[in-house]
């Protein structure tokens, strides 16, 4: 399939059922490592399985391989994530945007590189976010977001050393406002009207889209 719409990365972390309306919808899915087997085991065949496979048993490696038309196994020795691999296989399609689930889990390590290549995908132009139950996070240039009574903060983390931003629609809203890498003067905002728009003028900045 030439230049998808939307590509939906699934990863092994925290998964939740409620996602695989968005993911059916998608025109490409990927299934990184255990996530295509969740995935399969939910109803949904992924375009392409990538990974080195190390977190699923050899029975389950089997159903993938008998489902999956298409896999790319690589060595558990590398020097790429499975995530990674799965982005940098995505970029290929270019597509208007990359929603990724199953990134945050339990190894901190692997959440927080997760986040990082949301830069990668900017980089190139392409919208990417990560999504499970609690946390929605997106590295945009731009975005209106509509208000979420599940989702009830809204922060904005700079990843490079200042950024600079406008905040519409919020509780607390700013033209301007300069946000400094290492201090939290832009976490816990809360969106007031149907919907909030941010605007990154300057640097980088993480919006996470939150709940407790």
């Amino acid at each position: 399939m030439n230049h998808p719409k939307t590509v939906a990365v699934v990863g092994g972390g925290r998964l939740s059922k409620q996602f695989l309306p968005e993911i059916i919808k998608s025109n490409y899915v990927i299934g990184v490592d255990r996530g295509a087997y969740w995935l399969i085991t939910n109803g949904i065949t992924p375009n392409i399985a990538i990974g080195d496979f190390d977190s699923v048993s050899l029975k389950e490696l089997d159903e993938i391989k008998k489902r999956v038309h298409t896999i790319k196994k690589y060595p558990s020795k590398k020097n790429a994530t499975d995530m990674e691999l799965a982005i940098e296989y995505a970029i290929k399609f270019k597509p208007k945007e990359v929603v990724i689930y199953g990134a945050i889990g339990t190894r901190l390590d692997h959440t927080l590189v997760a986040v990082q290549l949301l830069e990668k995908l900017l980089n190139v132009g392409i919208p990417g976010s990560i999504h499970d139950e609690y946390n929605d996070v997106y590295l945009v240039d731009q975005i209106t977001l509509p208000k979420d009574p599940h989702k009830r903060y809204l922060s904005l983390l700079p990843v490079t050393k200042q950024a600079v931003v406008t905040i519409t629609g919020c509780a607390y809203n700013a033209a301007d406002l300069i946000l400094h890498r290492g201090k939290t003067l832009g976490v816990s905002n809360e969106i007031r009207e149907k919907t909030a728009t941010i605007e990154v003028h300057s640097g980088k900045a993480l919006v996470i889209q939150s709940r407790d």
